[in-house]
């Protein structure tokens, strides 16, 4: 399938109209005119795309040819749809080609100005921008090539494009070649060949000059056809494309995010006891300076790509210094925002599924501010527990109770309204909720075996829960691994996998500027385990499917009492 290069155009329909759109190192203007037609009743719905009439049209793969204007035509009426996003030409062009369309007529004209290359080949690739006019049926990878000297370029080959953490095809990129080879050239000029991968990630490139070249690809979010945006997703290949007539290639490209260097973007400090900052990534908790303790509460959360910063003073102004910047707070209208909002409880752990081992983790909207833990009464079948141990999480949201529960045992937790307040003085709800703690016979096992590890690298290997991580492991220079987690929730556990290259203990993407490639990474779906069962899970690192899992040996002896 060829997806060679192309230009860019627009257009709309029924008037004639022009729109421009970057292309080459210019731009495309589109026009297209309107076609007196009928709509069809009756019969069955056409699902035939346009068929292009091979003797009106112009011939392909024509040589010495330097043509003004290509026409195609076609044996219904047809219109050209998103052709900024389908159409590509290449080599680029200087000047703004013409593509027109009317009835059943696609016209390509370049521009006067333009003067081609000479002993090149040329690929005008539609892509899927030619459908029918009545029911939109696309015509794929419609595509015209000519030569302006005596021959067409032959050299080809093939490749495959997959997203660096699904391990899944990534169509949205964009293949470029480059026949300058200098590694600033990706974001100074556009490429001499474009290829688009197909839904299964697989791109083509045909018709190419035997030459060496540099292959990247993008996501190109701006649509001018160069590596420009630290926001764009990007693939390379470590190596230089050499193509002769021996050669022969079958790349697979792995595309990731980049990760920016860390910039504040903007911050807001209207609301009352917060201070919103906005980065252009997510952030690392910031360090707060300069503010004395004694005159201010604070705490950080971080929140996607943003940091939010907590506080409660009686100053009048203070600053905040995050790294090199220093942002000046004013707080104003506490009175109103004391008015407009409460302390709620989002959430708790506290449910039907507690281990003996768990922490109950009660989370709200603010900070808090904890009264003494007496004020919190929790009782078993006996009585009240005494040796509990309650403190708030580092972002101050979240109350914790730590206490080494009793296997099958209820609890009953209750405290009044006072107990739990804002930093900014709200008062929680009261609570009186019953917990239950799962019993031995209730829990599970797993045993994993991880294989196949390439015994010269380090791993690092996490057991999921939903999003909660259960287990990490670091796997240093060995071919097999196996680990054994008891006292589980019966439930689905994942497994993430990947090669640490830099050994700092978490995922890196890829960086065309530093020329690193993304650290491997390994993605298995677990099933559901069964309580009081061991189960053993097999996982190979040189697949990536879903893992099967078998259960085995009951973890404990079932009571005698109890039928098999």
């Amino acid at each position: 399938m060829n997806l060679q290069p192309l230009g860019t155009y627009s257009l709309a329909s029924c008037l004639k109209i022009s729109i421009i759109g970057l292309l080459g190192l210019g731009l495309i203007v589109f026009s297209q005119g309107c076609a007196s037609t009928g709509s069809p009743s009756g019969g069955p719905r056409d699902v035939t795309p346009p068929k292009m009439d091979s003797i009106r049209s112009a011939q392909n793969r024509q040589t010495n040819f330097k043509p003004r204007q290509v026409d195609f035509y076609f044996d219904e009426f047809i219109e050209v749809r998103d052709p900024i996003k389908e159409v590509l030409v290449s080599p680029p062009l200087t000047y703004i080609p013409q593509v027109k369309h009317r009835g059943k007529k696609v016209s390509f004209a370049f521009d006067e100005k333009e003067v081609l290359r000479e002993n090149a080949t040329y690929t005008i690739n539609f892509g899927e921008s030619v459908v029918d006019f009545h029911e939109g049926n696309k015509l794929p990878n419609f595509n015209f090539v000519f030569a302006t000297g005596p021959a067409l370029d032959s050299m080809t080959f093939k490749g495959k494009i997959t997203d660096a953490l699904t391990g899944e095809p990534d169509p949205e990129m964009v293949i470029f070649l480059y026949d300058n080879l200098t590694d600033s050239i990706v974001a100074k000029e556009k490429p001499f060949y474009f290829a688009r991968p197909d839904k299964s990630g697989n791109f083509e490139f045909q018709n190419v000059k035997s030459d060496t070249f540099r292959l990247l690809a993008i996501k190109d979010e701006n649509i001018n056809y160069r590596y420009d945006l630290p926001t764009e997703k990007v693939a390379f290949y470590d190596s230089l494309i050499v193509l002769v007539d021996s050669a022969t290639y079958n790349i697979h490209l792995v595309s990731s995010l980049p990760k920016p260097k860390l910039k504040i973007m903007s911050y807001d400090t209207k609301i009352y006891g917060k201070i919103n900052i906005l980065y252009n990534t997510k952030p690392p908790v910031p360090t707060v300076l300069n503010i004395p303790h004694q005159d201010i509460i604070f705490s950080n959360e971080i929140a996607e790509d943003s940091v939010n910063i907590y506080y409660e003073t009686a100053l009048d102004s203070f600053g905040v210094i995050i790294y090199n910047d220093t942002i000046k707070v004013k707080p104003r209208g506490k009175q109103d925002f004391m008015k407009k909002s409460r302390l709620r409880l989002l959430s708790t752990n506290a449910g039907s599924k507690v281990l003996p081992t768990d922490s109950l983790i009660f989370n709200y909207n603010m900070p808090l501010k904890l009264n003494p833990s007496k004020n919190i009464i929790i009782t078993d079948t006996i009585g009240q527990i005494d040796d509990i141990r309650i403190t708030t999480s580092e972002d101050k949201k979240s109350m914790i109770i730590r206490y080494l529960w009793k296997g099958g045992e209820e609890y009953n937790i209750s405290f009044d309204s006072n107990t739990i307040q804002s930093i900014y003085g709200h008062a929680a709800d009261s609570l009186d909720m019953e917990v239950k703690i799962l019993k031995p016979d209730q829990l599970a096992g797993i045993n994993f075996l991880i294989s196949d590890l390439d015994s010269t690298a380090t791993y690092i290997i996490n057991i999921q829960r939903e999003k909660l991580l259960i287990s990490s492991t670091k796997v240093a220079f060995k071919s097999m691994s196996s680990i054994k987690l008891t006292g589980l929730v019966p439930d689905k556990y994942n497994v993430e996998i990947f090669r640490d290259v830099n050994n700092n203990g978490k995922w890196d993407p890829g960086s065309y500027w530093t020329k690193s490639q993304p650290e491997p990474y390994r993605f298995f779906k677990g099933e559901t385990v069964r309580e009081n069962k061991e189960t053993d899970i097999n996982i190979s690192w040189k697949t990536n499917s879903e893992v099967l899992t078998k259960p085995e040996t009951p973890l404990i002896k079932p009571p005698l009492n109890i039928k098999k």
